[in-house]
């Protein structure tokens, strides 16, 4: 039987351009920070990231400065003007994806047994909270004060929102509890 795959198809070259337009990077170097990121949860092998890296190169996206000598050389990748309008069109069709991978994530909790639920929600809490708030600061530099003043106080009304549903259904549960 086929496992699920640890990414979805295209990540791995998007994420390797994105990575390496911030920092020219050797194909290891690419390898580890993939896992670093992920925690471990997902960690390409070399098997797929230097022929990816080769492809790139062919197609004129990146390109390589040898680095070391004879067999041992190794590549430092940069990207090139090609490269970064890959990589902006791609930035468009990847926003989409991930409202698609949200509305997946109620297909995966029903292939869930109820008793499985509980780990799997507080671990998606923890996920969501730090990514929100590596993104946030991220934008700190980024956007506008004014703008985001405003994506501040959108995510604090959903968390405000959140913590009403808890609570009512905490108090729920104490009610017939003591009924």
């Amino acid at each position: 039987m086929a496992r699920p795959q640890g990414a979805p198809r295209g990540m791995l070259m998007f994420y390797m351009l994105h990575r390496i337009a911030k920092k020219p990077s050797h194909g290891y170097e690419l390898i580890q920070d993939i896992a670093r990121v992920t925690e471990g949860a997902w960690r390409p092998g070399a098997g797929s990231v230097y022929p990816m890296l080769k492809k790139l190169v062919e197609k004129g996206y990146i390109e390589c400065e040898s680095q070391g000598k004879g067999e041992t050389s190794q590549c430092k990748y940069s990207i090139t003007p090609k490269g970064e309008e890959l990589f902006g069109k791609a930035r468009s069709h990847l926003k989409g994806a991930s409202q698609r991978w949200g509305s997946l994530s109620r297909v995966f909790l029903e292939l869930l047994e109820p008793e499985d639920l509980p780990a799997v929600l507080m671990s998606w809490t923890r996920l969501y909270f730090n990514m929100a708030e590596g993104a946030l600061q991220q934008m700190k530099g980024k956007l506008a004060p004014s703008d985001l003043r405003f994506v501040l106080k959108e995510y604090s009304l959903n968390l405000e929102r959140e913590l009403s549903v808890s609570n009512k259904m905490l108090e729920d549960i104490e009610a017939e509890k003591g009924s």
